[in-house]
């Protein structure tokens, strides 16, 4: 995935970073953090009367939170490896038929911004072919990026693991349990007022819950489990809608999968619509809402080999009183 990361200079000037032989930085990851990857590329824009494109790099950790930081808490280290020289400035961005409708471009306000228009990406590049100057980066920077990058990818497989073993255990509960696991997870996303009927007489109705949406209204909310390990068939959904009451929507959690014919009726525009939760689908909620799953911290290391600097040192020692040495 491409980025475009925005910086006001009063506050972070990029320039003055990259000339004092700066590579690498924490950048505040205030929107779309759930999507930023290592190895994402990404451009960097310059805010206010001298806007422009400066510079190139990639991410190279996963997020992490860093304490008292005056931009936000969450962050992703960047290396920056192309300066563009001269700058891409805005007159030449908004002189591009392409370029200057890109919300930035045009005086939006934000950090990071998705590019996920392939004719931008491809103005861009453009725009910016034979500026590319090369930025050196440190050979001791290889092996940690390479390390951070080998445990992002063990969190992932862990993640996938925990989840699939999670998803066999769920098709195995007792199905009473797994209703009861359902409205569970329902009552933490936010579900009021949530029940589950009676075993029998329920018309195929085995939760009801009611989604408070403000200035809006409740949303009744009637909700079909189906625990088993073969795929959840057409007539489950049909009994589902003839069940439901006016205003009511319907939901079918299964521990399994939809055959075909389950998605073609859930989504038959004729008739009212019912959502589907595969069971893939509702261990991953679960994951996320720590539920059946703990999440478990470990640390992650990085270089900062900015902070053994003569003058950084030289600071935090001066910065000592005679009665903390």
């Amino acid at each position: 995935m491409d980025w475009l990361f925005q910086y006001n200079p009063k506050r972070y000037d990029l320039a003055v970073f990259l000339e004092s032989g700066g590579t690498r930085e924490g950048w505040n990851m205030r929107q779309s953090r759930n999507l930023v990857s290592l190895g994402d590329r990404v451009f960097f824009w310059q805010t206010g009367a001298d806007a422009q494109l400066l510079a190139v790099g990639q991410v190279v950790s996963p997020v992490y939170e860093r304490a008292g930081s005056d931009f936000g808490p969450h962050y992703v280290d960047i290396t920056f490896e192309h300066r563009i020289v001269p700058p891409l400035r805005k007159d030449e961005v908004l002189t591009n038929e392409t370029l200057r409708n890109f919300r930035p471009f045009k005086g939006a306000m934000g950090t990071n911004f998705r590019l996920d228009a392939p004719e931008i990406i491809a103005e861009l590049q453009k725009k910016i072919e034979g500026r590319l100057v090369p930025i050196p980066i440190s050979g001791e920077l290889v092996q940690p990026i390479d390390a951070i990058k080998r445990a992002e990818t063990a969190i992932q497989n862990a993640a996938r693991e925990a989840t699939d073993a999670l998803r066999k255990y769920l098709a195995k509960m007792d199905p009473f349990a797994f209703e009861m696991l359902v409205s569970t997870l329902f009552l933490t996303l936010g579900y009021k007022r949530v029940v589950v009927t009676k075993r029998s007489g329920d018309s195929g109705i085995d939760v009801k819950a009611i989604l408070a949406v403000e200035g809006v209204g409740n949303i009744r909310t009637c909700i079909q489990v189906k625990r088993q390990q073969t795929p959840v068939g057409r007539p489950v959904v049909q009994n589902l809608r003839g069940s439901l009451g006016p205003h009511e929507v319907g939901i079918v959690v299964a521990s399994s999968s939809f055959s075909g014919e389950a998605r073609e009726e859930a989504q038959d525009a004729t008739k009212a619509p019912i959502a589907l939760i595969t069971g893939q689908e509702f261990a991953e909620l679960l994951l996320k809402h720590q539920i059946g799953i703990q999440h478990i911290d470990r640390k992650l290391y990085r270089l900062a080999l900015d902070d053994l600097a003569e003058e950084k040192l030289r600071a935090r020692v001066e910065g000592f009183d005679d009665d903390d040495a």
